[in-house]
């Protein structure tokens, strides 16, 4: 049954060769396409720059725009 399903016949690992897959960029960044922008923003705030586009740095709020990037791959 395993082998069916493309697992390992040995049976110690569950990763799918087959989920390797990456779509196209232009596929892809249709899903929110703001992440890039807000991303980018997130990570050039410096902390004695007056023209910074983000208020304060969030640690939280980068790591989710992280994975939102991750998670649009899977999603397709």
């Amino acid at each position: 049954m395993r082998l069916i399903t493309s697992f390992l016949k040995e049976g110690k690992g569950y990763f799918l060769p087959r989920a390797r897959e990456v779509p196209e960029k232009a596929l892809y960044l249709k899903i929110w396409p703001e992440t890039n922008v807000w991303l980018k923003r997130m990570e050039t705030y410096y902390l004695k720059r007056a023209d910074n586009e983000v208020v304060r740095l969030n640690l939280t709020g980068l790591g989710f725009l992280r994975l939102l990037r991750v998670l649009r791959v899977i999603l397709l």
